[in-house]
């Protein structure tokens, strides 16, 4: 059996009995056990329509289901407690998602293990780090509390990269402005790679908005694994960002 682990996560309704009843309808499934389940954490919403303050858990789940199957078994238990899915990042009674399963790394249209927000997000790592504090990221070659750490300090290290000088600019000024506890630099690659690289060694996001150089396509993969997020090719990199913050700073 791989061991598995999950995001829970609702804000509509009798969320933490929901959490129990999920996770029973989990536990029910042939070749599935459920482990181990965190207490149960709040934090505000993000995304301007997501509403209220949100119920955050997270649990380990053995399974021999493989990642699509168990995705899917997943999809079908939230469905059965009023999941609609025609909002992104709207309310929700439940919604559960696939972290970790095992230390595979899967690329799927469907599906991406592990996660790919889930580093960053303190809805997701502080009930995470109750049940698998010492679970190694598979791509980031961190521990789950070694992640979580990272995003403690404060003002919390964040810098903006990319070759578009004044969009850069434009995204420090008016995000400086919005998060006091974040300490924003911006450089291009260039810069990164040189000076600015020693002097901001390792921040605790790296946050890649792109350029328009089709020669430098490769530039992102070429930066530090650890902190490197891209949001290059979102249809609005100015509140993806914010987004990304709120999760990181958990507020």
């Amino acid at each position: 059996m791989t061991p598995s682990y999950l995001a829970l996560g609702g804000n509509v309704g009798p969320v933490e009995r929901t959490f129990e009843r999920a996770l029973e309808q989990l536990d029910a499934l042939p070749g599935t056990t459920v482990r181990s389940v965190s207490g149960v954490f709040r934090f505000p919403a993000v995304g301007a329509g997501a509403g209220g303050e949100f119920h955050n858990a997270a649990a380990r789940v053995d399974t021999n289901l493989e990642p699509l199957d168990l995705l899917l078994q997943l999809q079908r238990i939230e469905d059965r407690h009023g999941r609609v899915r025609d909002v992104v990042w709207g309310p929700r009674p439940l919604d559960v998602d696939l972290i970790l399963y095992g230390d595979r790394i899967l690329s799927h249209p469907q599906l991406r293990v592990p996660h790919p927000g889930c580093w960053y997000r303190r809805f997701v790592l502080d009930p995470l780090a109750e049940i698998a504090a010492d679970v190694t990221h598979p791509e980031k070659q961190a521990t789950v509390r070694e992640l979580r750490e990272r995003l403690l300090p404060r003002p919390l290290p964040v810098v903006l990269l990319g070759d578009q000088v004044k969009f850069r600019n434009e995204l420090l000024t008016t995000l400086s402005s919005e998060f006091a506890d974040v300490e924003l630099t911006e450089a291009d690659f260039a810069g990164w790679t040189s000076v600015d690289r020693r002097q901001v060694d390792e921040p605790a996001l790296l946050i890649w908005l792109g350029t328009g150089k089709k020669r430098a396509a490769g530039r992102f993969q070429s930066l530090p694994l650890l902190s490197r997020l891209d949001v290059s090719q979102h249809p609005d990199p100015l509140e993806s960002v914010r987004a990304i913050l709120r999760s990181a700073l958990g507020r």
